[in-house]
């Protein structure tokens, strides 16, 4: 499969589920499930993009299902940003959804290079680790 097609598939797959999706310059790489809207940075690598995508998409599997962080929205607005049990929850929900997005993948038929997956994966969860562990 090549890239365009694997994009074109996870947009399928999000729009089967009543989502908009955006590969824009300027997206922030996010999904809002009260809009119901993706938005995926495409100045990215195409390959990056997908990655990306396939995360968003693990945070829908997620909510819908009966992970460790189910009821994480009730914790996250109980809790401050800056407490460490919002912080935790962030965390978890963050590498669920990315071992939900490669579960996705598999299903979809998109391969994945697990070399650039995991450097993906790696690079994004960092950026939380910092957040997670700053005063």
């Amino acid at each position: 499969m090549e890239h365009e097609d694997a994009i074109s598939s996870l947009i399928l797959w999000f729009q089967k589920r009543g989502y908009h999706i955006e590969l824009e310059r300027d997206g922030h790489d996010a999904i809002d499930r009260i809009s119901k809207f993706v938005s995926i940075n495409s100045t990215r690598s195409k390959e990056t993009q997908i990655h990306v995508m396939l995360h968003e998409a693990g945070h829908l599997l997620v909510g819908e299902s009966d992970s460790v962080v189910n009821g994480e929205e009730e914790v996250l607005k109980k809790y401050s940003e800056k407490s460490k049990i919002h912080k935790t929850f962030t965390v978890i929900e963050e590498v669920e959804a990315w071992k939900r997005g490669l579960g996705l993948a598999r299903r979809l038929g998109i391969p994945i290079n697990k070399e650039k997956w995991n450097k993906d994966v790696a690079r994004a969860i960092y950026k939380y680790m910092i957040w997670a562990t700053e005063v």
